[in-house]
C-alpha cells in the first residue's frame, strides 16, 4: 500500500467517511470477485483535492449497472460534489479512479486549480 498524505488540510469528516467506505467496498470486491493475487491502493492530496486509486490484477469484468456496491460508491462520491471512474476489462483487472474535494461543499470544477 502507498500513502502519500501530507499533514495539512485534512479532509472534512464526511469526505474522509467516504474515502474509507470506498477503498472497503473496492478492496472487498477484489478479495470475493476478482480473483486477483494483488491489488494497490494509492491516496493522494494534490490541491484541494483527494485522490484514491484503487487497482487490482484480477479478472475484471466489474460492472455497475449488476452490482449495487459499485453503485453505491458512485452515488456515494457524486454527492459529495466528487467523480468515480471505474475500468473493469474482462480479462485485465479493475481500477477504480476517485476525486473527492477535501471540503464536500466546493465541487470539483471549482476546487481543481485551487492552491
Amino acid at each position: 500500500m502507498q500513502v502519500d498524505y501530507p499533514d495539512r488540510d485534512p479532509p472534512a469528516d464526511r469526505i474522509e467517511v467516504a474515502a474509507y467506505y470506498v477503498v472497503s467496498e473496492a478492496l472487498t470486491n477484489t478479495i470475493k470477485h476478482a480473483g486477483a493475487s494483488s491489488s494497490q491502493l494509492v491516496v493522494e492530496q494534490r490541491d484541494a483535492l483527494l485522490h484514491l486509486s484503487i487497482r487490482d490484477d484480477g479478472i475484471g469484468g466489474a460492472d455497475t449497472a449488476r452490482g449495487s456496491g459499485l453503485i453505491g460508491l458512485r452515488d456515494r462520491v457524486q454527492a459529495l460534489g466528487g467523480s468515480i471512474e471505474i475500468s473493469s476489462p474482462r480479462g485485465s483487472g479493475t481500477a477504480i479512479l476517485v476525486m473527492l474535494p477535501l471540503q464536500p461543499n466546493r465541487p470539483l470544477d471549482q476546487t481543481e486549480n485551487t492552491p
